[in-house]
C-alpha cells in the first residue's frame, strides 16, 4: 500500500536534508591569508585614512560597486544595522513616518523604531508579496518621509511605480535587498533602483560571510552620511567645514574576516543563482500542473533570486488544512514555512505602542495616530499568514533536480492520501 508516512508508510525521503555550507577553499584561503596578516580590523574611529576601512574591507565595497554597478558601497556588520544606518542616513527621526510592509523580517520595522520614526505598515499585493503600490499613497501623510520597500523571497517590489509615486510626494526609497541579490527589472540590479538598497550577508542568506550587511547608494551624501553613521561620525567631524553637520555614529564597522569571505563569496552569486533559477523552473512546471499550489508570480521583466520558494496552498480544493498538509510533508522529509512570519503590526512592542521603557515614545510624537495596529489592518498579508502561504527552501545547494522529482512525489502521494491524512492530523 502507498501511505503516507504519517499513516505508518515509508516517507519519499527518509530524514530532510541539513544545512549545507557553501564555503569553499577559497573562502578558508582568504581568511587564512587575513590571520597570517595580523591584521584583522584596520578602522579608526577618527578623520584619516583608516576612517574607511582595512584593504578587505574597501574591496569588498569596490566588488559591490562593480558587480552592482552602483557608485558607492559602505560596508557595515549585518542587514539590520544597515538599514539603521540608511533610514538615518536620509535625515528620518522623531515626528516622522515611514511606509513599510508588515510581511518581512521584524528588522525592517525596527529599522524606523531605532531611529525614533514610526512605521506605517503597507498591505501587498497577493502574487508577489511586495508592497502593494496601490495601497501607498492613502497612508501617505505630512509626517512621511520614506518608503522602505522589502525585496521579499527573491522578488524585488514594483520599483518603477513606488519610485513614481516617491518622485510625486518628495519621498525616499530604500529598498531591503536582503533577501534578493541579483534579482533585476528590466535590467536594473534590485537595491540599485531606489535612493539607497540594503544587502546582506548573514549566514542563511545566498551569499554569506557569517555575518555582515553592505549599503548601495549612488548619492554621495547619503554614501558620506552611511560612512559616518558607521563608525562614531561624530568625532571625525571637520569643525569648521561641517559647522551645521550632526551625526550620531555607532561601531557597525565589517572586520576584515568578514570582508575576505564576502568577497569570495560574491565571486560565487551569480552561480549560485544560476543553480536555484533551473530548480525553480522545475517546481513552477510541477506546481502548475497539479491541483491547489500556486506557483510563484514573476512580472514580466523580472527575474528572481529564490532565497526561498513561495507557494500558495488551496485549503479548499485539496481538502485538508494546510498545517496538516505541511506536516505531512515533514513526515515525507520536505518540511515547508508555514506563513512566513507574523504580521509586525501584531507584536505587543506595536499593539501596546511600548518601545522605550514604559512610555509612548516616538509614537506620541503624531499628535493624530496615522495607524491603528491590529487585526485587519492589512487584509492581504493576514490571508497570506493564516490561510495561505507556504515556503519551501528547496532551491538551494546542496538540492538537486531529482530532489525536486522526490518533493513532487511526496505531494502527489499525500494528494491520493489526503481523506486518510485529513482524519489523522488534527490542528
Amino acid at each position: 500500500m502507498n501511505k503516507c508516512a504519517i499513516l505508518g508508510g515509508k516517507p519519499v525521503r527518509e530524514e530532510p536534508i541539513p544545512w549545507m555550507s557553501t564555503m569553499g577553499k577559497e573562502e578558508s584561503e582568504a581568511v587564512l591569508d587575513v590571520m597570517k596578516s595580523g591584521v584583522l580590523s584596520s578602522f579608526l574611529a577618527n578623520s584619516g585614512d583608516q576612517f574607511l576601512g582595512g584593504p578587505r574591507v574597501r574591496q569588498i565595497e569596490e566588488d559591490f560597486c562593480k558587480r552592482f554597478g552602483s557608485k558607492h558601497a559602505i560596508s557595515v556588520n549585518s542587514a539590520t544595522t544597515a538599514l539603521h544606518t540608511a533610514v538615518a542616513a536620509c535625515g528620518i527621526g522623531p515626528g516622522d513616518e515611514v511606509l513599510v510592509s508588515p510581511y518581512t523580517m521584524v528588522a525592517s520595522a525596527s529599522a524606523i523604531l531605532m531611529n525614533c520614526a514610526v512605521p506605517i505598515f503597507v498591505d501587498i499585493d497577493p502574487d508577489t508579496y511586495t508592497i502593494n503600490p496601490d495601497e501607498i499613497e492613502k497612508w501617505i501623510t505630512p509626517h512621511t518621509k520614506a518608503i522602505l520597500t522589502v525585496n521579499i523571497f527573491g522578488l524585488p517590489s514594483n520599483l518603477p511605480r513606488i519610485m513614481d509615486i516617491a518622485k510625486k510626494h518628495n519621498l525616499f526609497v530604500i529598498e531591503d535587498n536582503a533577501q534578493s541579490p541579483g534579482a533585476t527589472i528590466n535590467g536594473s540590479e534590485a537595491g540599485t533602483i531606489a535612493d539607497i538598497g540594503v544587502f546582506s550577508l548573514n549566514y542563511h542568506k545566498i551569499i554569506h560571510s557569517g555575518e555582515g550587511g553592505i549599503i548601495l547608494t549612488n548619492n554621495d551624501e547619503l554614501a558620506r552620511m552611511c560612512q559616518l553613521i558607521r563608525n562614531h561620525g561624530e568625532v571625525a567631524l571637520d569643525e569648521e567645514n561641517d559647522m551645521e553637520a550632526v551625526v550620531l555614529g555607532n561601531n557597525i564597522r565589517m572586520s576584515e574576516l568578514h570582508a575576505a569571505v564576502g568577497i569570495e563569496q560574491l565571486k560565487k552569486l551569480d552561480h549560485f543563482l544560476s543553480e536555484r533559477r533551473i530548480l525553480a523552473q522545475k517546481i513552477d512546471k510541477g506546481l502548475n500542473e497539479r491541483i491547489g499550489l500556486k506557483a510563484a508570480y514573476v512580472p514580466k521583466g523580472y527575474t528572481h533570486s529564490y532565497y526561498v520558494y513561495p507557494i500558495q496552498f488551496d485549503a479548499e480544493k485539496w481538502g485538508i488544512s494546510r498545517g496538516a498538509f505541511a506536516r505531512a510533508m515533514e513526515k515525507e522529509g520536505f518540511p515547508l514555512g508555514v506563513g512566513y512570519v507574523k504580521p509586525i503590526y501584531l507584536m505587543n512592542l506595536y499593539k501596546h505602542k511600548r518601545v522605550f521603557n514604559q512610555t509612548t515614545y516616538p509614537f506620541k510624537f503624531i499628535e493624530k495616530p496615522t495607524q491603528d495596529y491590529k487585526k485587519g489592518l492589512c487584509p492581504v498579508v493576514e490571508a497570506m499568514h493564516y490561510e495561505k502561504l507556504l515556503t519551501a527552501d528547496i532551491c538551494r545547494y546542496p538540492f538537486k533536480e531529482n530532489d525536486i522529482d522526490d518533493f513532487f512525489t511526496a505531494i502527489d502521494k499525500i494528494w491520493e492520501e489526503r481523506k486518510d491524512i485529513g482524519l489523522t492530523i488534527k490542528e
